[in-house]
């Protein structure tokens, strides 16, 4: 039994325009089928409910005339609409439009034939479908997995590269150390050698000053004594015997020559002052050694920091090296399983293809709808990457 115009306009609308197609195939509906296909994808467009709509209301039947270039008044609306609107429902049905616009009649529609392989279209129709999904989302997936090695693959480069920076960084850190602890080394001895040259300088001095000092010590005995006896020799309380005696004794003193104690005084004394300034500059001179020992510890101390913190980057930068490799297999291994389950998908989808091209030949081949498909299929393969869209 035939169906009704009301069975068929609560249909989708893509199996409204395939129902058209199928019935008027060899009556001009092949050469609009691209039309036609315009049309339904105008229809969707306008439907709140996309492809699972069936008809538009009055006002989007309205919208859609205006883009067809019929700009229509209300009553000029509704004059066409009640043309168009076959269950005068006062909304338009794709297939309602399809019926206007080529100028077929309601009868022969629901009655046209729609072949005998219906089955088996479906059925090519479902295998199509269910092969096109999965070939997009397996696609967008290795797209997005090739996307994601790449990146990993930077990732590694870049972490191989920090590694050899931070390396060479170690590396130059442990030679700066190495000198700076050799710097320290130097300066030490430079300091220890110039503390013992400070303490011949001042053994010198004690030694001179000890000089000086004793004769100073034999100059002053020699006034005192020459004191004491010209206090004795003047002395009223004193017998003559011991006058005289002190007088002998002081002018054999005074006799005695003074000039080698004061020549020896004045070359020691002359001594004692080089010797003391000589020890002020080489106390000056430590003091310098010093300092430079000084900075050269800090210096070695610092290089040994910088060492330590150099070597610690160049392990962290090995371990996230480490880590990226592995990053970068796994992704490798996701890789490969993405690329089999895509090509697993392709063998699929030209099993699919092959089974539609042998409903095709047979007879009695609902062509609207295999059109349907094929042109689906042309639309798919927009989504896909070049070299997958040969297999549509």
């Amino acid at each position: 039994m035939a169906p009704t115009l009301l069975d068929l306009t609560r249909k989708k609308y893509a199996d409204q325009a395939k129902w058209f197609l199928n019935g008027f195939w060899k009556e001009g509906a092949k050469e609009e089928a691209e039309t036609i296909w315009a049309t339904w994808q105008k229809f969707v467009e306008l439907d709140s409910k996309k492809k699972e709509g069936n008809e538009l209301d009055e006002f989007w039947s309205h919208k859609f005339l205006e883009t067809q270039g019929e700009t229509l008044s209300v009553v000029d609306l509704r004059k066409k609409m009640t043309t168009i609107d076959q269950d005068f429902n006062k909304k338009m049905a794709l297939l309602e439009y399809l019926l206007f616009k080529y100028s077929k009649g309601v009868k022969e529609c629901c009655e046209s034939p729609q072949d005998d392989n219906q089955k088996e279209i479906e059925e090519a129709q479902r295998k199509l479908q269910a092969v096109t999904d999965a070939l997009a989302e397996v696609t967008a997936a290795l797209e997005r997995q090739t996307a994601a090695l790449e990146e990993q693959k930077k990732a590694e480069n870049s972490a191989r590269e920090a590694l050899q920076a931070s390396t060479r960084a170690a590396i130059k850190a442990k030679g700066d150390a190495t000198a700076a602890q050799k710097a320290e080394s130097e300066a030490k001895l430079q300091l220890m050698n110039q503390k013992k040259a400070e303490e011949v300088v001042r053994a010198a001095e004690a030694e001179l000053k000890a000089a000086v000092d004793a004769l100073h010590s034999e100059e002053e005995t020699y006034r005192k004594q020459i004191v004491d006896l010209e206090t004795k020799s003047n002395d009223p309380s004193a017998s003559t015997v011991q006058k005289s005696k002190a007088s002998n004794e002081l002018a054999q003193l005074k006799a005695k020559d003074s000039l080698p104690l004061q020549k020896a005084k004045i070359t020691q004394t002359a001594a004692l002052k080089k010797v003391e300034k000589e020890r002020k500059a080489s106390e000056a001179v430590t003091a310098s050694a010093k300092a430079s020992h000084d900075a050269a510890e800090a210096a070695a101390r610092t290089a040994e920091a910088s060492q330590h913190q150099a070597e610690e980057a160049a392990a962290a930068a090995e371990r996230t090296a480490k880590a990226a490799a592995a990053e970068r297999v796994k992704a490798e291994e996701e890789t490969k399983k993405v690329e089999a389950a895509a090509k697993e998908t392709e063998e699929r989808m030209a099993e699919a293809l092959a089974y539609l091209e042998a409903q095709k030949s047979k007879s009695g081949v609902a062509h609207g709808s295999i059109w349907w498909m094929e042109r689906e299929l042309k639309e798919a393969q927009k989504y896909l990457p070049k070299k997958k869209q040969t297999l549509l």
